[in-house]
């Protein structure tokens, strides 16, 4: 069984913490036009061909829509009258969809992943998509995420850990 990149948990990670810097849930977008994002649909055996990818508001209202390619890649463009936190959803051919939340207009890049959807899903469990919340969400993915070596590490990580999000609560 192939092992889901750790790097796809690393992109999100950056991701949140630029779009956490001053944002708060129901922002508008960071300018006058429209904000593309690129990303890659994974699953746990690898890159997912050519799955639909919506882009919604919080309360399920359509902004986007797009398909994946060959390779699992997509591109989506998020108008720019689009509020966030919005949330890409990724339809797998197993019927299951994967999550993954974009917390403002400045992110260009999102992969959707089983690690994505776990985030989105402890985030609401916390309470809802709040920057805090996705933050401490995201703290629980990487502990959550299969041991290397039998011992959980930071690899590829930039920076101090204990500092992002301006420190772990």
């Amino acid at each position: 069984m192939k092992k889901f990149p750790f790097f796809g948990v690393l992109i999100v990670l950056s991701l949140m913490i630029a779009g956490c810097g001053g944002q708060t849930s129901g922002s508008s977008g960071s300018g006058p036009g429209p904000v593309t994002i690129r990303g890659l649909v994974s699953d746990d055996r690898g890159p997912v061909p050519y799955a639909p990818v919506e882009a919604t508001d919080e309360d399920g209202r359509l902004k986007a829509t797009t398909t994946a390619g060959e390779d699992g890649h997509f591109e989506i463009t998020i108008p720019a009258t689009a509020t966030y936190p919005l949330l890409l959803i990724a339809k797998l051919p197993n019927g299951k969809e994967l999550r993954a939340v974009v917390t403002s207009g400045q992110v260009v890049e999102q992969d959707i992943s089983p690690y994505t959807d776990l985030v989105v899903k402890t985030a609401r469990q916390l309470g809802g998509l709040t920057p805090d919340n996705i933050a401490r969400a995201a703290g629980a993915a990487i502990n959550m995420r299969p041991s290397q070596g039998g011992k959980r590490s930071s690899t590829g990580f930039k920076g101090d850990l204990t500092k992002q999000y301006g420190g772990w609560h």
